[in-house]
């Protein structure tokens, strides 16, 4: 039912060029889209400038008549090309910049664990999700990639398969190995 009532707004922004229709589509996904890059970039700075830009490349492949089967994959693959992009960059300028002033060392980690008052099962709840990010970092990057996409933006294997380029049966054997390494590792 969610794909109809994407396909309608998708329709009402191509004919119409109607802003509320991608408004629409632009609230469901923005969380999901953030979260995802969120996890793969080492500020929350570059993270909001990659979420932005993939709805911005959404909106264009939008008006260029680009078929869009899946809104929800769609928007996982262009923001998964966009992080690939910004690695890439990031590794061409140190091959061509000796030292930088602006140090992104930040991790994924940054501010997860903070009190500011929270109730104390809030701040144990982060710390659980800083450990299993701790670990899931650690495992090969397709493990990751299936993993957080299926546990933490809650797609389906067929979803996942759009956005990775894979099948979904190769998609289920990645995400049971995937499980399995991250069973194997220590805390």
């Amino acid at each position: 039912m969610s794909q109809l009532i994407d396909q309608y707004q998708l329709y009402r922004v191509r004919t119409r060029r109607d802003a509320d229709a991608f408004a629409s589509l632009y609230d469901r996904y923005i969380t999901s889209i953030y979260r995802f890059v969120y996890l793969k970039l080492p500020s929350r700075e570059v993270s909001e400038d990659v979420t932005s830009e993939t709805f911005l490349r959404f909106w264009n492949a939008i008006l260029q008549n680009t078929e869009i089967r899946n809104v929800r994959a769609f928007l996982y693959q262009i923001a998964r090309n966009l992080v690939v992009d910004f690695y890439r960059k990031e590794e061409a300028q140190k091959h061509t910049v000796v030292t930088t002033d602006q140090d992104y060392t930040s991790t994924v980690h940054e501010g997860l664990v903070s009190d500011r008052g929270r109730d104390q099962r809030v701040i144990e709840a982060r710390a659980d999700l800083h450990i299993v990010l701790e670990r899931i970092e650690r495992l090969k990057e397709d493990y990751r990639d299936v993993l957080t996409l299926r546990l933490i933006d809650e797609l389906g294997f067929a979803d996942i398969a759009l956005v990775l380029d894979k099948t979904p049966g190769h998609v289920r054997v990645i995400y049971h190995r995937a499980i399995k390494a991250l069973d194997k590792l220590s805390p």
